[in-house]
């Protein structure tokens, strides 16, 4: 009895936690859309920094912060935050229009290298959903799929049986589609992240070293992959191809 009353005060001191944990959350949003609307955009950027750093994210935080640092004179933390919001929405036509906007803002105009174009088209396909969205997609379609079969196998009626047979086999492949394209973006965003410059203006070097020769120059707002890392420095690659060292105070991590 003892420790059935333990196991109840337990769970309901979790959920009053929980609780007062969102309603904690809940009047930090509320105070930055207020700090917002009055424009006092540094308070504003601070409560929804607060609210990220608790854990909780968003496309719409990231968006909102996003638009807060644009409104501070802030481009490269507004585009940071654009990116971050749009990797969780990726077909959220008002992200992309201020990002977008924001990027217009940016000295570096870097020419892209064209690729194949079966190569572009499958790159931008991955892209149509967050990896999160094509995970759920994949497990979503496999459970389909086995249960199709299921009806396969215990179905009596040829027409039920060769329907749910090809369905099921159909809704595999989508399935593996779906895991390939979420495996493919989980790998990129471990291996090779995608970073926005914060310093005004940086000299890449062709070494992790001050003593490295000075290869290029490149402004805050540039959106740079980093490939490499050694100690205080990481090798960045830019959609030119240009390789360089740059030191990690130098941007931030998407």
């Amino acid at each position: 009895m003892m420790a059935t009353l333990r196991i109840i005060f337990f769970i309901a001191f979790v959920g009053i936690l929980n609780s007062a944990h969102a309603l904690g959350m809940q009047a930090l949003l509320d105070s930055a859309s207020t700090y917002y609307s009055t424009n006092q955009f540094e308070k504003a950027i601070a409560s929804y920094e607060q609210v990220i750093a608790s854990g909780y994210e968003a496309s719409e935080l990231y968006y909102n912060l996003g638009n807060a640092y644009f409104k501070s004179n802030k481009i490269a933390l507004a585009i940071v935050n654009y990116e971050r919001a749009k990797k969780l929405a990726p077909n959220d036509e008002d992200i992309d229009f201020n990002l977008n906007m924001a990027n217009t803002f940016i000295v570096d105009k870097i020419e892209v290298i064209p690729e194949f174009f079966l190569n572009s088209w499958r790159s931008n396909f991955g892209k149509t959903l967050s990896t999160n969205q094509w995970s759920l997609l994949s497990i979503s379609l496999f459970v389909s799929a086995l249960v199709l079969l299921l009806v396969y196998f215990l179905s009596g009626k040829a027409v039920l049986r060769k329907i749910s047979f090809w369905m099921g086999i159909l809704f595999l492949i989508i399935s593996l589609v779906s895991f390939t394209n979420a495996r493919k973006q989980k790998w990129l965003i471990t291996h090779e992240p995608e970073a926005i410059i914060i310093t005004p203006s940086v000299v890449v070097k062709s070494a992790p070293s001050e003593t490295g020769t000075e290869l290029f120059l490149i402004h805050e707002g540039l959106k740079v992959k980093t490939t490499e890392k050694s100690g205080d420095w990481h090798q960045i690659r830019l959609s030119n191809g240009n390789k360089g060292w740059i030191k990690k105070t130098d941007f931030v991590i998407i």
